[in-house]
């Protein structure tokens, strides 16, 4: 890629970003300072753990009623959602009441 390409592509993100103040917990201000690396910061890093936790909630799928490609799909979402939530405990991104709270909310017993 072009080193013009690649600056007009990062300045088309750029536009699309908002700019938020949050607090966090000093635990989680230090987990996230030592995931973050040079080409990885950590705003992206909770863009990335938002776009895992926020997609949206397939239905659940009756094996009877569906195709097998359809339960395949349904189910590589749900482990990504539970891959992305448990990521984010290991690294106490997220206090064990949050974990349940989402936990319980995707459904992912």
């Amino acid at each position: 890629m072009s080193e013009n390409l690649l600056k007009k592509e990062v300045q088309v993100q750029m536009e699309n970003l908002r700019s938020l103040s949050i607090q966090i917990r000093n635990d989680q201000f230090k987990k996230l300072k030592e995931m973050s690396k040079p080409g990885v910061s950590i705003s992206q890093l909770i863009r990335t753990a938002i776009d895992a936790i926020q997609k949206p909630l397939s239905p659940s799928v009756s094996f009877q009623k569906s195709s097998y490609s359809e339960y395949e799909s349904n189910s590589i979402i749900n482990l990504k959602q539970i891959h992305a939530l448990t990521t984010l405990k290991k690294y106490e991104l997220i206090t064990e009441q949050e974990y349940i709270n989402i936990k319980d909310r995707l459904d992912l017993r």
